[in-house]
């Protein structure tokens, strides 16, 4: 396998598992009753969903380096987005203040999705930035 077909395998990987522990974190908010805002819908739509496949799509198609680094922009800007709304700012979807019935499975989705997006985060600006090191 060559040095792009794996770097895209990676990402593919990556975005896959990022939106099955997402459609969890989001059954999560429904059975615990937790809304999102029509603006956190819309960066959950464009952000968090569609721009990883976009810009897979783009680095299998078109440019591997500017699809990784996309790719590695919209896992960066998931996590802090995730980490803010579930972790740092006082709202419903602070973790604690979900119902305790469905707590651990919010704040456990949660958690997976933050450790996704890092993960992401990493192997996007790793296949964007080693193919300028490469001898």
């Amino acid at each position: 396998m060559t040095r792009v077909r794996s770097d895209i395998a990676s990402l593919v990987i990556v975005a896959a598992l990022h939106l099955a522990i997402g459609g969890v974190h989001q059954y999560a908010h429904a059975v615990a009753e937790v809304e999102n805002s029509p603006l956190q819908v819309l960066f959950i739509v464009l952000v968090v969903t569609i721009a990883p496949w976009a810009a897979i799509l783009f680095a299998w198609r078109r440019n591997l380096t500017v699809g990784a680094a996309l790719f590695s922009a919209s896992m960066l800007a998931s996590l802090v987005v995730g980490l803010a709304l579930h972790f740092a700012v006082e709202s419903p979807d602070l973790h604690s203040n979900v119902v305790p019935e469905y707590r651990t499975l919010f704040l456990h989705s949660a958690l997976g999705l933050a450790l996704m997006e890092f993960i992401g985060f990493v192997i996007g600006a790793y296949a964007a930035v080693r193919r300028r090191y490469a001898a």
